[in-house]
């Protein structure tokens, strides 16, 4: 019986089908063109999805910087990135401690509740607890739609971080995920001072107390821990500076990263993330990446493909919060908000100089005043090599003719031949492998060159210092060491500024002479003495060694008067050892790939100067970290210089 209902109905829907006017056949073929106008509009439909959702994300970043620009407002200064409580710890080293939810109390989202309109959650908050006590314990938990960008998957209920404090407890603490961080800086997070084993570039700043009971960490960026700084503090305009940014929430529940109510590096706050590491830029996909806390962990339960695969790495071997980039789950870049209020979407190929110096509140305003957008959406931005500084063609044969010159200051240099080399040839006896955007390769140096024979001396700026009335308009930081010890504490601008005021001392002028900083090939061909072996290197230093070489050697050495140590096979002191130099070079990190054989001068244009201490741009690192790369408008109490001569024809 029920069969022959079925065929019944059957016949029915036939005959609705006549009598409607469409057969079968046209109904087949109607269902296939639909299908096939489906699949080919999916992808413009998932486009259209994803574009809704990052719009949800760039106005959550636009409110929470409304509310950042309101508490500033009513403060005069911005929120501490988090507030960490010295007082429940016996030792106040709070970044090396691990039990994050007794030291952490408010960080910067939990003070902008009040002005994000959540008063009823801010109330929530007892600012004299830790952030673990019970009393907080729905609060951390609440979902606050407002931190949330719904491109983040992982962003959900399920996914709450679970902090154990200790292995040996059973208890744990959960926390609500949230999608941004405010801006510690690009920073490097080594908390050691500068030394000549290691000058440690743009660094981060420690204050520690402990008769006070005082604590505070801060790098370059718009907030610290237990640090607050207001818009007067920031050289770097307000249209340019970064102030929140796009994290992701952690992929499994022992992944702190993206946890809003957790004023820690990586929860709530980028950090390091600068040329000076190894994480540079958004999304950096390097297997070492983020620093966290609990990451060797991540790696024991999900593993190391995984982390991968999710494109979330981080080191498994540091088990600190000390390194987190900007992050998301949006398709080739990060959503960050300026301190202006301006919300922009950055490429994930973002020239990292750029990336670096728009995160600093210490960039000057005129670095990224012009053409900042164009800079923003250009992808090679770094074009070919400029022209040579100073047309070598243009010396005399008197070039040829001397070994050496003594100038009128009493600057000694000494000739070094023209010839060719193998430059970036890393050291027999270090562990890194050399990255590959940083390769080994041919360079050819054309003609002979005057170097310095020892490093600028305190004593020799100092001389030209008085004698022109200032250097620059920069304040110089000179040298507490003895006047034959080299000048340190100076930026690339002052030591540009030198070779200019060198070059017009009349007697200079007189003699055909002028002066420069040396090209990073120059120097390393120097360095090198021209030959292309590779160095043997020591990570420690033997008892009886009196080579002065400091480079990335333990214990480091202090500074020495110029010509402690014995020359190399050029008569060059302290190339070595002793203070790092600037060169001319703007700074690329891929430039080694595509510079040119001869006489390369590194990029035409950039935001951070090649800093060099050794024959090997990573001598003494343990992965591809440019430690002393800096800023030309910073110094460095480890970084100094030497120049190079050039004889022209005279006037």
């Amino acid at each position: 019986m029920h069969f022959f209902l079925k065929q019944e109905n059957r016949l029915r829907n036939l005959k609705q089908s006549e009598n409607s006017g469409v057969s079968v056949p046209e109904a087949i073929i109607t269902l296939g063109v639909l299908g096939t106008l489906l699949c080919l509009f999916f992808p413009y439909i998932l486009q259209l999805r994803e574009s809704s959702r990052r719009n949800s994300c760039q106005n959550n970043l636009r409110n929470l910087t409304v509310a950042l620009r309101n508490y500033h407002d009513t403060y005069q200064q911005l929120p501490p990135a988090a507030i960490w409580n010295t007082n429940v710890t016996t030792s106040i080293a709070l970044h090396s401690s691990k039990r994050v939810e007794l030291i952490t109390q408010q960080n910067w989202i939990i003070l902008l509740l009040p002005h994000l309109g959540e008063s009823t959650l801010s109330d929530q908050f007892d600012p004299s607890l830790s952030i673990g006590d019970d009393h907080h314990a729905n609060a951390r938990i609440t979902q606050l739609s407002t931190v949330i960008c719904p491109s983040d998957n992982f962003n959900r209920l399920a996914n709450y971080h679970q902090y154990f404090p200790s292995s040996n407890e059973e208890s744990s603490f959960q926390f609500a995920r949230g999608n941004y961080a405010i801006n510690g800086g690009t920073q490097n997070h080594e908390l050691l001072a500068p030394t000549t084993a290691h000058p440690r570039g743009d660094t981060a700043h420690l204050l520690m107390d402990e008769e006070k009971r005082c604590y505070q960490l801060w790098g370059n960026g718009v907030a610290g821990i237990n640090k607050s700084f207001s818009f007067d503090d920031f050289s770097n305009g307000q249209s340019t500076m970064v102030a929140l940014e796009e994290i992701r929430a952690g992929i499994h529940p022992l992944d702190p990263r993206g946890t809003w109510a957790l004023g820690q590096i990586g929860a709530s706050i980028t950090w390091a993330h600068g040329i000076n590491g190894d994480n540079f830029g958004p999304n950096n996909q390097w297997a070492r990446a983020d620093d966290i806390i609990g990451c060797g962990t991540l790696h024991e339960v999900l593993g190391a493909e995984k982390l991968k695969q999710e494109e979330m790495p981080c080191v498994h071997y540091v088990d600190s919060n000390q390194q987190a980039t900007a992050r998301s789950k949006h398709k080739g870049g990060v959503n960050v908000s300026f301190l202006d209020g301006s919300v922009r979407f950055i490429s994930n190929n973002i020239d990292p100089g750029l990336w670096h110096v728009m995160h600093s509140r210490e960039t000057p305003q005129n670095i990224l005043s012009s053409e900042f957008e164009a800079r923003l959406n250009s992808n090679d931005f770094i074009h070919e090599a400029e022209a040579r500084l100073v047309t070598i063609s243009t010396q005399s044969k008197q070039a040829t003719d001397q070994k050496s010159i003594t100038n009128s200051i009493g600057m000694e240099f000494v000739i070094i031949p023209a010839g060719e080399f193998q430059m970036g040839i890393p050291d027999i006896g270090n562990n890194s492998n050399p990255p590959p955007e940083i390769p080994e390769h041919h360079v050819q140096i054309a003609e002979d060159f005057y170097l310095g024979v020892y490093e600028v001396t305190t004593q020799q700026f100092e001389a030209l210092h008085n004698q022109k009335g200032g250097i620059d308009s920069e304040t110089s930081t000179v040298s507490e060491e003895g006047n034959n010890h080299p000048i340190v504490n100076i930026t690339w601008n002052q030591a540009e500024s030198f070779c200019d005021s060198l070059s017009e001392i009349p007697a200079e002028k007189t003699a055909g002479r002028r002066y420069r900083l040396p090209t990073e090939a120059e120097w390393e061909y120097a360095c090198r003495a021209g030959k292309s072996a590779p160095y043997r290197w020591k990570s420690k230093r033997p008892t009886d060694d009196q080579s002065g070489e400091a480079v990335g050697i333990t214990p480091p050495l202090p500074l020495k008067p110029v010509g402690s140590y014995s020359p190399n096979e050029l008569g060059l002191f302290d190339m070595r050892g002793n203070a790092w130099e600037w060169t001319s070079d703007w700074f690329d990190r891929d430039y080694y790939t595509r510079s040119s054989t001869k006489d390369p001068q590194g990029p035409a244009n950039g935001y951070i100067k090649v800093v060099r201490g050794a024959d090997w741009r990573f001598t003494g690192e343990l992965c591809r970290i440019d430690y002393p790369m800096l800023p030309p408008w910073k110094s460095n109490p480890m970084v100094g210089f030497r120049i190079v001569c050039e004889l022209v024809e005279r006037p």
